[in-house]
């Protein structure tokens, strides 16, 4: 990975689901970026998705962080361009992966906001920064939408 991808900052957010936390973590280290975020864990993400994505993170040599809220990763992170993907069904303003690709190339700090709950963002939290989705039908979950658009940066370079 060249050196703006690792700028970039995978981040789970308002996670419930286990399954979607470890199953966000294979993706995001799978496809080789090293920084995967969970904010808002609670329930068996918080009692088994983090503790096993951490477990994922060792063993593959690749940092995971846990926050409790968006603004703490933008405080903490020095988060420069804060990316909520939504529902295509929130948003007009789809995702233009070459776009994307270009800003990434900027040495800015980026995180990508994924949403692990189906009730999304709150306008609170959209405000914080930017909202786009793919061009999907419907919501394809995380994982899925991590690895589109992880993916799409991983083969620009």
């Amino acid at each position: 990975m060249s050196d703006p991808i690792k700028d970039i900052y995978i981040v789970l957010h308002n996670v419930h689901s286990a399954s979607k936390t470890i199953e966000t973590a294979q993706v995001v280290y799978g496809l080789g970026f090293s920084n995967y975020v969970v904010s808002k864990a609670e329930g068996s993400a918080a009692q088994a998705g983090v503790p096993d994505a951490n477990r994922l993170a060792m063993r593959m040599k690749r940092n995971f962080i846990v926050l409790p809220d968006l603004k703490d990763v933008l405080e903490v992170l020095k988060i420069n361009h804060l990316l909520l993907v939504t529902s295509p069904m929130l948003t007009k303003n789809r995702l233009d992966l070459n776009q994307l690709f270009e800003r990434v190339q900027t040495g800015e700090r980026h995180a990508i906001i994924l949403s692990g709950s189906s009730s999304s963002f709150s306008r609170k939290e959209m405000d914080l920064g930017e909202c786009f989705s793919l061009k999907a039908q419907v919501d394809i979950g995380p994982a899925g939408t991590a690895a589109i658009i992880l993916y799409s940066l991983s083969i620009h370079e």
